[in-house]
């Protein structure tokens, strides 16, 4: 059944938008797929915010093409569903893992995009890996401040010192004056 061009166009536009916003993007074959499955996938993934899209190949690389990002021909060919990351990558990441693992051949995960360009499904996999932005932030922010820390542990440590040099001074003056 053909899809008529403003449907089609209206389609478009959604899956650019959603390029657009996400910061990773996952493809999945989903044959076998019961809508109480799929609404389960999709309920777990909102909660992460993420969502994913049933998609017709030919209109997503269309607007990969329109938005000039990578895509690969066998990363987009049967019953694709793509899953646009839009919040926290690992938790997203790894709800798909989990569920394609609960569901083994009825949906399997397949390769994805990340910053527009392609990567494989082990690369995928190895964002579950990554620590959560506020870590990632507070390890930034450590190295940034550990060289200053240590500029003001040393003048520190020379302010400590002087009073001791002084009184050590004044003991060895009065030495003198009284001998």
């Amino acid at each position: 059944m053909a899809i008529p061009r403003e449907i089609k166009s209206t389609i478009l536009e959604g899956y650019q938008s959603k390029l657009s916003k996400a910061e990773v993007v996952v493809w999945a074959q989903y044959k076998g797929l019961t809508v109480a499955q799929t609404q389960d996938l999709r309920r777990r993934l909102r909660a992460v915010n993420a969502e994913a899209v049933v998609v017709k190949n030919s209109l997503m690389r269309i607007a990969l093409e329109s938005a000039q990002m990578d895509y690969d021909h066998d990363l987009m060919s049967g019953a694709s569903m793509v899953t646009f990351v839009n919040g926290e990558i690992p938790p997203a990441i790894k709800t798909l893992s989990d569920f394609s693992r609960e569901r083994d051949t009825a949906f399997v995960l397949k390769g994805g995009l990340l910053d527009g360009k392609l990567v494989s499904l082990e690369q995928v996999k190895d964002l579950i890996n990554l620590p959560p932005r506020d870590v990632m932030l507070a390890r930034v922010v450590g190295t940034i401040q550990a060289p200053i820390s240590g500029f003001v542990n040393v003048l520190a440590g020379v302010l400590r010192g002087l009073p001791n040099v002084l009184n050590a001074y004044s003991a060895k003056l009065e030495e003198g004056s009284t001998s």
